[in-house]
């Protein structure tokens, strides 16, 4: 996983969860950052305001899942990425749970290694990301990105710990 959670910034430590049905054809892993698309769950870009991560999927229903949804996938094959159909907004409606807090912690891969960029290692400083699941080491800058770098993993020196700096719910 390129994003893992290791803590909260609040002293409680709780998730605040949204469900929301994926849009047709993506493909979700947990964990990976998302962005709300058209009124559906879609993968997280470069540049776009951050929902939150994924942290589990359902069934309409609010069951978990069985299959990981793609053609001929087996009973038993789901572990943790989904595959939404194409007609998964208006048919399957299988959706993503999703921690929307900005004072849920991540450690976050980069996509080039840690300190190459001044600032991509140190507290304070903003980064990008490149697509759902890495941050854009060479976008590290003071000025406002979509994640707020705590600094390097104490656990992981490749990677960094990271909360959503531009939300697109909690301005």
């Amino acid at each position: 996983m390129a994003f893992k959670q290791v803590g909260s910034l609040t002293p409680q430590g709780a998730p605040v969860l949204r469900q929301v049905i994926i849009a047709n054809s993506v493909v979700s892993t947990i964990l990976d950052s998302v962005k709300a698309a058209s009124g559906f769950l879609a993968l997280g870009t470069a540049g776009a305001q951050v929902l939150g991560h994924l942290v589990g999927h359902a069934q309409k229903s609010g069951v978990g899942l069985e299959t990981s949804g793609a053609t001929g996938a087996a009973t038993g094959s789901y572990v943790g990425t989904y595959t939404a159909a194409s007609d998964n907004q208006t048919v399957g409606m299988v959706k993503g749970f999703v921690d929307i807090s900005k004072y849920s912690l991540y450690s976050a891969e980069l996509n080039a290694a840690i300190g190459t960029t001044t600032g991509s290692n140190l507290l304070g400083y903003n980064m990008d990301l490149v697509d759902e699941d890495t941050l854009d080491e060479d976008t590290a800058a003071t000025t406002s990105a979509q994640y707020f770098s705590w600094g390097v993993d104490p656990n992981n020196s490749a990677q960094v710990i990271v909360n959503i700096k531009e939300s697109q719910v909690l301005d």
